[in-house]
């Protein structure tokens, strides 16, 4: 029996014996079954064609989760019941009787604020409640 007492053979040997040994090894959980699939993926070339490869991601001031949500076009919903509410202040600032004011449509956008109020990631971000007279002061706030 011929022995090769070669440390970089032996070691390559080791290298092979552990990545064949990962191969057989059933993952335990699924964390590791992402993993597993994701290299898998990558070592077909799944990852070689895709779009914007090698470019740089624009990245803005401020967090990085907030600038990818706004390259995708996203906004939360608080954002999006804002822009809602200030919409629905502004309709009733164009009515042509601004005196006449329905206290339905005033509660109704109260209603929207509460909602707003308990959204917002921030309590600084909050905002007081609307009533007939207040309603240009609002609008300015809110837009």
């Amino acid at each position: 029996m011929d022995l090769n007492n070669d440390p970089k053979e032996m070691a390559s040997a080791a290298e092979e014996n552990q990545q064949n040994e990962k191969e057989r090894r059933p993952m335990s959980t699924s964390s590791g079954l992402l993993e597993s699939a994701i290299d898998k993926f990558a070592r077909e070339g799944g990852f070689d064609n895709l779009p914007f490869k090698g470019k740089p991601i624009k990245i803005e001031d401020g967090d990085v989760l907030t600038s990818i949500m706004k390259n995708a076009n996203y906004q939360p919903a608080w954002v999006e019941l804002r822009k809602e509410i200030a919409a629905d202040i502004k309709r009733l600032l164009d009515l042509q009787e601004p005196n006449a004011i329905p206290e339905s449509e005033v509660e109704t956008i109260n209603q929207k604020i509460m909602k707003y109020n308990r959204m917002v990631p921030n309590p600084q971000l909050q905002k007081g409640l609307l009533s007939g007279n207040n309603l240009h002061a609002a609008y300015d706030k809110w837009e």
